[in-house]
C-alpha cells in the first residue's frame, strides 16, 4: 500500500451532471431532503458509485489521503467536499488553478512522503503525463474512480 494516496475531484470522486467540473456550477449549493447535492439551478452533483465505500475503507485502515483539484472554484470544491460528507477523509487538500506538479510539491513538502511513495487518480492525461514524471505512481480514471480500477493500481 502506498503511502499517501491522491486524488482528484472532477470527473474522478464526483460528477456534475452536464456542467461536467464545479466551476461550472452555480451557487448557492445546497443540500436536499433526500440527501442530494444541488446547484442554483438544480444540477445534482454525485459521487461516483464505488467512492464512498472506498474512502470509507481506505479511512478505517487509516490510510494517508490527500486531494489534487486544479479548478478556479477552490470554494465550491471545497463546499461540495463538505456537503458530500467526505471532506474529512482528506489530511491534505491542495485546491486550486495551476500545474498539479505544484500541488505534488506541496503535498510532498507537507507530508514529508516521497513522491515514490505516493498514488494519484485523476481524469486527465496531461494531469498523468505531469505527475508521473514526478515519480508518481498514476492512474487515469476514464469514468469515475471504480473499486475495479483501484484494485488494479495496488
Amino acid at each position: 500500500m502506498p503511502s499517501l494516496i491522491v486524488f482528484d475531484l472532477d470527473l474522478t470522486l464526483w460528477h456534475c451532471g452536464p456542467r461536467l467540473w464545479c466551476d461550472q456550477l452555480r451557487t448557492p449549493l445546497s443540500k436536499t431532503t433526500n440527501n442530494t447535492v444541488c446547484d442554483a439551478d438544480g444540477i445534482q452533483v454525485s459521487l461516483f458509485a464505488d467512492v464512498p465505500l472506498l474512502l470509507e475503507e481506505l479511512h478505517a485502515k487509516d490510510t494517508m489521503l490527500a486531494l489534487a483539484s486544479r479548478t478556479s472554484a477552490p470554494e465550491v470544491a471545497k463546499q461540495l467536499l463538505n456537503l458530500l460528507d467526505i471532506d474529512f477523509y482528506f489530511s491534505q487538500q491542495e485546491i486550486y488553478p495551476g500545474e498539479k506538479s505544484v500541488h505534488f510539491e506541496a503535498l510532498q513538502r507537507k507530508t514529508g512522503i516521497p513522491y515514490e511513495e505516493m498514488l494519484f487518480f485523476d481524469d486527465e492525461q496531461r494531469n498523468i503525463a505531469e505527475v508521473s514524471s514526478l515519480g508518481v505512481q498514476c492512474h487515469l480514471v476514464t469514468h469515475g474512480l471504480t473499486r475495479e480500477l483501484f484494485e488494479l493500481s495496488r
